[in-house]
């Protein structure tokens, strides 16, 4: 099972050189890479002049520019790749990504195994941190990355998990799979397109997996313009999947001991159950035992707390306001976000404070549409037999004092 990896690029160039360079320097040498494509999608940089020979002195004649005359997009860049591609696995790669030691021979073996349709790397930033595992759906259906900021070394990471989709950042699946869903859908415009093919492989049957014994580095969003077109590719998607997409997050996060819950602004976060809670809660309060008790636990909105009370003490009011930062980033509620305020205040961040003052402020005609946003959310959930999602719904209406 040869992989032809295709590698859609837009300028960028030596982003593109470095992700090629590792993709070199971690060639295991076995049958698994037949070759490496890498689709310039009417690049204005040195990417038009250099890749054909950069390409070459890496991989030889295992090497293929293709070459498109203007920028058409990550689907339809993708598309013209497979076309081109020899290999009976196709792997999609960012340019922005950085391969680790033995990364390519796990997701041969996992797309091995039958009824698997696609497969992923575990991705992690830079830094270390977990930016995908899986993609999830919140309560209200909406994406994002599973665990995502969780350290690289976290057990939760590595664990099997029942998803409805990958990110295509790197994608591994069967040629024959992928033609038979019509490859990528070329009406997204560079969003959308990842989970939209792994909705068409679900339809089929097809399992997804991350394969967390291989690593890839992302250096997420580096193309100017990423994000522009996610409305309009969210509209897309929910015309074209609506009825399939279901709120995941809680159960993905029950099975791991967590709990999903709605802030009052209706931002689905987690939180660890109550008996991890209370395991925690005796940790001494010194900055090394709760750095060491958040790695294990990042979860743990007290700990957080703490640590930025001791930073702050101790006169280091920046590492204060970045703990901080991080919490409100991981829990959206009053607690997190009046400490930011109060810390923010006394070191004289005028700007951060008024932003951590807006996310407590509040307008009534918006609690007004949040809760009827709920109930209606609640009865659908009721109406497919979701009891988990019913009870959070349900919890969120009482703390807002309706039932």
């Amino acid at each position: 099972m040869g992989f032809s990896i295709i590698i859609p690029a837009w300028n960028l160039w030596e982003t593109t050189l470095a992700c090629l360079r590792s993709l070199a320097a971690h060639d295991d040498g076995e049958e698994t890479l037949t070759e490496v494509l890498v689709v310039d999608n009417g690049s204005e940089d040195a990417t038009a002049t250099e890749l054909a020979a950069a390409g070459a002195a890496l991989f030889g004649t295992r090497f293929t520019r293709v070459r498109l005359e203007r920028n058409l997009g990550f689907a339809a860049g993708c598309n013209a790749g497979a076309r081109a591609a020899r290999g009976d696995m196709l792997l999609f790669l960012n340019n922005d990504t950085t391969v680790t030691p033995g990364w390519l021979p796990p997701l041969r073996e996992a797309l091995r195994t039958e009824g698997v349709g696609a497969v992923g790397p575990l991705l992690l930033y830079p830094d270390g941190r977990n930016q995908h595992c899986g993609i999830f759906f919140s309560l209200f259906g909406n994406p994002g990355h599973l665990y995502a900021r969780f350290p690289g070394g976290h057990p939760v990471l590595r664990r099997p998990h029942s998803l409805q989709a990958l990110t295509g950042a790197c994608l591994a699946l069967r040629r024959a799979d992928f033609e038979d869903c019509g490859g990528f859908h070329e009406g997204y415009r560079n969003g959308y397109e990842d989970m939209d093919l792994c909705f068409a492989l679900r339809r089929r049957h097809l399992e997804l997996r991350v394969v967390p014994d291989s690593v890839v580095v992302h250096h997420e969003g580096q193309t100017p313009g990423r994000k522009a077109h996610n409305d309009a590719n969210a509209e897309l998607f929910a015309a074209r999947w609506g009825t399939a997409v279901l709120p995941d997050i809680h159960h993905l996060a029950d099975g791991d001991g967590y709990v999903a819950s709605l802030s009052a602004q209706l931002i689905t976060y987690l939180r660890p159950c109550e008996e991890r809670l209370h395991d925690l809660a005796a940790t001494p309060d010194n900055e090394d035992h709760l750095r060491e008790a958040l790695e294990k636990e990042p979860l743990w909105l007290d700990g957080r707390l703490r640590l930025a009370a001791l930073q702050e003490k101790a006169g280091r009011g920046g590492a204060a306001l970045e703990s901080l930062g991080e919490a409100v980033s991981f829990f959206p509620v009053p607690e997190a976000q009046r400490a930011l305020l109060t810390c923010a205040r006394r070191q004289g961040k005028a700007e951060l404070a008024g932003a951590a003052l807006n996310m407590l402020r509040d307008r009534p005609d918006a609690v007004r549409e949040r809760l009827r946003r709920v109930r209606r959310a609640r009865n659908e959930a009721g109406q497919r037999g979701d009891r988990l999602l019913v009870s959070i719904f349900d919890d969120w209406l009482q703390r807002q004092g309706n039932t």
